[in-house]
């Protein structure tokens, strides 16, 4: 490829999801839906820092795994589900 030259960062540039895009939450060690896909409850907000969402976590079991996975519905009516192997741990 050929090599092109910037004066400033390429890190310093939001991305958001679109508006129409929902997380969920899922037990790893049993793949079942702690938090399904709620088009009302579960809806990425976005701002000037990008898409972003708050989980409360106070029902969720300690010690164990839990991965966030993430939908998008396209205007053309296209679903895509994401998953970025994001897991985290609750802990006591």
């Amino acid at each position: 490829p050929v090599r092109a030259f910037t004066t400033s960062s390429i890190y310093t540039v939001n991305k958001a999801l679109p508006p129409t895009s929902y997380w969920a939450i899922q037990d790893l060690k049993t793949e079942e839906m702690v938090v399904d896909y709620d088009y009302d409850f579960t809806k990425v907000s976005c701002d000037s820092n990008g898409s972003n969402f708050t989980i409360y976590t106070g029902g969720l079991e300690p010690e164990r795994y839990y991965k966030i996975l993430i939908k998008i519905v396209l205007n053309s009516g296209e679903i895509l589900e994401i998953d970025n192997n994001s897991v985290f741990k609750i802990v006591k």
